[in-house]
């Protein structure tokens, strides 16, 4: 089978299922807290805010000392993360009054990737089909792991979303990749591409769904990204056209990939 023929019965699998029904859709990886690698206790207030945007691959943080104390080393460059810790303390006054005063504390944790105690455990959990596909890209994307998102980013161009082992399966990890890389041929030193938000997320997830049709992989990947296209076009008010137009955008995208 070539590369159209793919296309369109990929295309027709995807007409086919939302004209059956529109399939629940849903966030296909573990979230991750971050929290202390030691003590194992999630961060909260600000410091779960200002540490859950980072990305790491890994939820666990600590200190300089706490990673010397387990014989640990900090990777040469990496870059401490701020931490606030508030504490009460018994201030005694000079009338003999006690008040209870509050003080911060600073410190800085560094995330476990950022040390020689992270052991990256995904080589296991690759795909075969996959990852010989992404090697014959002409241009590899910056990929980073996160525990928490996909995306994306536009303003840094690089790709970042949670490991292969944080995902309910290996296939939905390179679902979102392969989503998140036709979002990257968007970029104007590629494709160019300026359409709006919900049409760029329909062309996204039509072009993930062609490249998974390429790797073969399993038709409970096609549902959820069947679902996901629905989503999108109802957003964009069932425009039949919609979806032909961004099937040649998407077509267009996985072209560039250029995989032979």
């Amino acid at each position: 089978m070539n590369r159209a023929e793919i296309y369109n019965q990929i295309s027709e699998k995807i007409i086919a299922k939302i004209k059956e029904g529109v399939l629940p859709w849903r966030k296909s990886w573990k979230h991750g807290l971050p929290m202390n690698f030691i003590t194992k206790r999630p961060y909260n207030g600000i410091n779960f805010l200002s540490l859950l945007i980072n990305d790491f691959p890994s939820p666990y943080y600590l200190t300089f000392l706490q990673c010397k104390e387990r014989k640990g080393l900090i990777n040469t460059g990496s870059k401490g993360e701020l931490i606030v810790y508030w504490s009460i303390n018994d201030v005694a006054l000079k009338d003999e009054e006690v008040r209870r005063i509050p003080f911060i504390r600073y410190s800085h944790v560094f995330n476990l990737s950022q040390t020689n105690l992270f052991h990256d455990k995904t080589d296991g959990y690759k795909i075969v089909s996959c990852e010989e596909l992404l090697s014959r890209l002409n241009t590899q994307p910056v990929i980073k792991h996160n525990i928490s998102k996909c995306y994306y980013s536009p303003l840094g161009d690089y790709i970042s979303l949670p490991l292969i082992t944080d995902f309910d399966s290996n296939e939905e990890y390179y679902s979102a990749l392969f989503h998140e890389i036709i979002h990257w041929t968007g970029h104007q030193s590629r494709l160019n591409r300026n359409d709006d938000y919900a049409f760029e997320e329909l062309i996204a997830e039509i072009g993930c769904s062609y490249i998974c049709g390429l790797c073969g992989l399993s038709e409970a990947s096609l549902n959820n990204q069947v679902s996901y296209i629905d989503h999108w076009l109802t957003k964009l008010k069932s425009n039949p056209d919609y979806i032909i137009l961004a099937s040649q955008k998407a077509q267009k995208a996985v072209e560039f990939l250029s995989f032979t």
